[in-house]
């Protein structure tokens, strides 16, 4: 097999394997996605819970109270008594508003977390891919010649300098020379 062909077939396989590799790291980023969701929906369903919790204490709070003062032959229906018992029930509606916000703030910020992750393995991808594409044609050109293999010193007319790992594409013309 020549020396082209060889590199060709590693040109290649050098671009199905980022290929792969970059979408697995996006794969990866949905699969993140997806238990930062998850995560979230249990955060709406913890604070359903808390606040039906909530509810049945402040509802049991304030039926104590009115039974207090009942047993005591106090009227409940007017005055103190009944003032005591709207504040408690107040109080109640105050924290399930309290645990309302905490936990829709939590579960958007799991969202939002989620799509962080997506997007920063869509972009990883995408990076991998192009880096194993710009990595396999460096060494396709430098297998078949037309790169030299020492990047610091390009010699002739029409060859492709290189900066790090980089290729830059610019074309040393003979204008140069004349």
């Amino acid at each position: 097999m020549s020396p082209q062909t060889m590199a060709a077939a590693n040109l290649g396989v050098g671009i199905a394997g980022s290929l792969f590799a970059g979408l697995g790291q996006r794969a990866a980023g949905k699969q993140e996605q997806a238990a930062y969701d998850y995560n979230a929906e249990i955060d709406l369903l913890n604070m359903d819970n808390q606040m039906v919790a909530n509810q049945q204490r402040y509802t049991q709070l304030v039926g104590k109270q009115a039974t207090a003062y009942a047993a005591s032959g106090v009227d409940i229906t007017r005055g103190s008594p009944l003032l005591m018992m709207a504040a408690t029930a107040g109080r109640g509606g105050r924290q399930a508003a309290e645990i309302y916000e905490a936990g829709t703030e939590q579960s958007a910020l799991d969202k939002y977390y989620g799509k962080v992750a997506a997007w920063r393995g869509t972009v990883g991808g995408v990076g991998t891919f192009l880096s194993g594409i710009s990595r396999s044609a460096t060494d396709y050109l430098s297998a078949t010649g037309y790169m030299p293999k020492d990047k610091t010193n390009p010699s002739g007319s029409g060859n492709i300098t290189t900066s790090g790992d980089w290729i830059d594409w610019h074309i040393v013309d003979d204008i140069t020379s004349r």
